[in-house]
């Protein structure tokens, strides 16, 4: 049984990830762990909300040399919201967003938020999206939001 090593470059790759994000306003990575092998990036530890985690991804995919991020840090609240509060604030959120339709909705289970409906443009889809990840007490989103265009008529 061999033992994997660290390369020099493995090692140069995880401090400058562990740089950025230590640079970066939007992440609090006092409680992230940073291993690199071969471009890619494994991100552990815990983050106090979603739009957090992924801040902390985009930074890490930004350094020069990743080829790939593998995200394990898991959102953990200070202050758990119950699921009925965030899905009044979801639903408020997505109210706020003019692009978003009334046909979009919410479903909240355990912090997770999963976004159904339909719409006509991806933008659409995608500012749905946007609008739930800094709701407070999200832990992640999964966004079903089917995209049917309109079909031309002649």
């Amino acid at each position: 049984m061999t033992t994997p090593t660290l390369t020099e470059t493995d090692v140069r790759l995880r401090d400058a990830v562990m740089r950025e994000l230590d640079w970066d306003p939007e992440v609090d990575a006092s409680a992230i762990g940073v291993a690199a092998r071969d471009g890619t990036v494994t991100l552990t530890g815990y983050v106090d909300n979603y739009a957090g985690k992924l801040a902390a991804e985009r930074t890490a995919q930004r350094v020069q040399g990743v080829r790939a991020v593998a995200s394990d840090i898991e959102v953990r609240l200070k202050l758990q919201p119950t699921d009925v509060d965030i899905a009044k604030d979801a639903v408020h959120a997505l109210r706020l967003r003019s692009t978003v339709p009334g046909g979009v909705h919410a479903i909240v289970h355990n912090g997770y938020v999963t976004l159904t409906g339909e719409v006509t443009w991806l933008f659409q889809k995608l500012d749905a999206e946007k609008a739930i990840r800094d709701v407070e007490g999200v832990r992640g989103v999964l966004n079903h939001i089917r995209v049917a265009p309109r079909t031309a008529r002649a």
